[in-house]
């Protein structure tokens, strides 16, 4: 079986693109549109923002990305780029791996992401083996500068702890840890702030700032929280019942809405 690939993708700094892409969950007496015709671009090293209120389509897309879909989920059409290939025409064999090694997510609650049974340092030596032939010790030595590097202090102790120990800000770093661990093109960060504080909420944006510019990762930022885009994203994408109804730069979106519910969203977030 052939599988799309778009060079071009990659030539303009395209981690993601997202073509005409439609998304239906069949119901038993109703099939409901969940997304409809969805374009979206996530550009290497920026952060690009969608946006909508709960319900919107948001996860959906997000999970369609990660090639995660329930049972009852149809894509009738479009294309989805992620490091320059159509993943919607590749086989299933080897989509898992190609997926894996391009796209990380982390999600909204990060205590229930990570394994209880398992060490924060299990887990994260587990990642870095997953993607790289190298002895554990090699491994151990990676998983502690991840973990220095989303700035949690003694990462030797940390290693040693199960997720419970933690707090939620720090789960949510060593989840970042984690996604970050073979630097992929593309990092989904569903609601990764909802859960938190307001202080932990900047300790988390930072990370991803830092790690956009560090690694040169794109990042897919989905969020109802405008005050978070207006802080960290420089792309938008405002969805409404399944469908975009308004893209462009943070500074156009902001300063200059033409859509009416992204004048509500901006009004409400006032």
């Amino acid at each position: 079986m052939q599988y799309k690939t778009n060079q071009g993708v990659q030539s303009e700094n395209k981690a993601l693109e997202i073509r005409s892409l439609s998304l239906d969950y069949i119901m038993p007496d109703q099939s409901i549109h969940a997304v409809v015709d969805l374009n979206l671009v996530a550009r290497t090293g920026k952060i690009t923002a969608l946006v909508g209120e709960s319900g919107s389509g948001k996860s959906t897309v997000a999970l369609a990305v990660m090639g995660i879909q329930d049972k009852n989920a149809v894509i009738p059409g479009g294309e989805i780029y992620l490091a320059g290939t159509d993943i919607l025409s590749m086989p299933k064999k080897g989509l898992r791996s190609y997926i894996s090694n391009h796209a990380g997510i982390i999600f909204q609650d990060p205590i229930d992401s990570l394994n209880p049974l398992l060490t924060v340092g299990e887990q994260l030596v587990e990642a870095v083996l997953i993607h790289e032939k190298i002895t554990k010790k090699q491994a151990f030595t990676i998983a502690l500068n991840q973990l220095l590097a989303v700035s949690l202090p003694q990462p030797e102790e940390l290693m040693k702890k199960y997720p419970f120990m933690l707090s939620g800000g720090m789960c949510q770093r060593v989840m970042i840890a984690i996604a970050s661990v073979f630097r992929p093109a593309l990092l989904i960060a569903d609601e990764p702030t909802t859960a938190l504080d307001v202080t932990v909420q900047a300790q988390i944006l930072h990370q991803l700032d830092s790690m956009r510019k560090r690694e040169g990762t794109a990042i897919l930022l989905i969020t109802h929280d405008l005050g978070v885009v207006a802080e960290i994203a420089d792309d938008v994408c405002v969805m409404k019942d399944g469908y975009i109804v308004e893209s462009g730069t943070v500074e156009d979106i902001f300063s200059n809405p033409q859509h009416r519910y992204t004048c509500q969203l901006l009004a409400a977030a006032l």
